[in-house]
């Protein structure tokens, strides 16, 4: 978001909350900005919103999580001079809670930190499969939905590797340390180079985000697959078709057999896979790079009045 921000002509300090959070005074006695943006706002109180608010700088957050309203998001929500959602289904949620200055805004990529590189034959070899999901499999009740997918995908005799972090070594993850699904496991968390590598070097992108009951609520792992030129499939997010089309820019499935046949037809499809996979990159870059967010941001701060 930065880097973007700079690139449009922007001057940006970062500040790592919770841990740099005590220097946000200090920012403030010394600079004048036009702007605080925060996403998870960690370590960030109403007491601090406040101190910024005074200084005349709007107190913007864009949270990017779909999960249902948190109590630290609702309180600062109430206060910030506005409030962003990646997850449109989640709207009047908040509004009910007190957030009363909210809008959608899905998130994006920046296309500099995935360059474009001919993949070596170990490359192709450690990074590539039939399948690839990129993504936690911890046991949060809303991630068990990927376990049950992935072992689909292992069950019908794909080729599957997941990558993220690290299983967690628990007892009570032990059914799952010890299933297929934990052995397919690549061995890293993977992340630009190496996330450009697995989407180039698999055949399939799968993917399942957490809540695809809420309307368009796509986490940012859309936009960074296709814009790494994958080939992405995902259980049908609510009103993703008015972002990407299904069967020309990405593919979706309703349920597991639906899933596994389309897996099994693009895999022996070679042109059509690349040719869904040629546009889905094409409409990322023209329409959903951070620079192309912000100016939508900005539009709606303006509107807004609030800068």
């Amino acid at each position: 978001m930065a880097h973007s921000l700079k690139e449009m002509g922007w001057h940006v300090d970062c500040l790592d909350t919770p841990s740099q959070v005590s220097a946000v005074p200090i920012f403030l006695e010394n600079k004048r900005y036009k702007l605080a943006l925060a996403t998870k706002a960690e370590g960030i109180n109403k007491e601090l919103v406040k101190k910024i608010q005074q200084k005349g700088i709007p107190f913007v957050i864009w949270f990017p999580d779909p999960v249902p309203p948190p109590k630290h998001m609702v309180e600062l929500g109430q206060i910030c001079d506005f409030f962003f959602t990646m997850s449109e289904g989640r709207i009047e949620e908040y509004k009910k809670k007190g957030v009363k200055n909210i809008a959608w805004l899905t998130q994006a990529v920046d296309p500099s930190f995935f360059p474009s590189i001919e993949l070596k034959e170990k490359d192709i070899k450690y990074y590539g499969s039939d399948v690839a999901f990129v993504g936690t499999l911890c046991g949060l009740p809303q991630y068990k939905p990927r376990r049950q997918m992935l072992k689909k995908v292992i069950d019908a005799g794909l080729h599957l590797k997941w990558w993220g972090p690290r299983p967690a070594r628990k007892i009570k993850e032990l059914p799952f340390l010890l299933s297929k699904v934990c052995k397919a496991y690549g061995g890293e968390f993977v992340y630009l180079e190496s996330f450009y590598k697995v989407a180039k070097a698999s055949k399939v992108f799968l993917s399942r985000d957490s809540y695809p009951e809420v309307r368009l609520s796509m986490s940012v792992r859309i936009y960074t697959a296709l814009c790494c030129g994958a080939f992405y499939m995902c259980k049908k997010v609510k009103g993703i078709e008015t972002l990407f089309k299904p069967g020309e820019d990405i593919e979706v499935f309703e349920n597991y057999d639906e899933m596994i046949d389309k897996i099994k037809y693009y895999i022996d499809h070679d042109s059509k896979r690349l040719a869904i996979a040629k546009s889905g990159q094409k409409k990322v870059l023209e329409r959903h790079t951070y620079k192309h967010r912000f100016n939508e941001m900005f539009d709606i701060l303006k509107k807004e009045n609030v800068f």
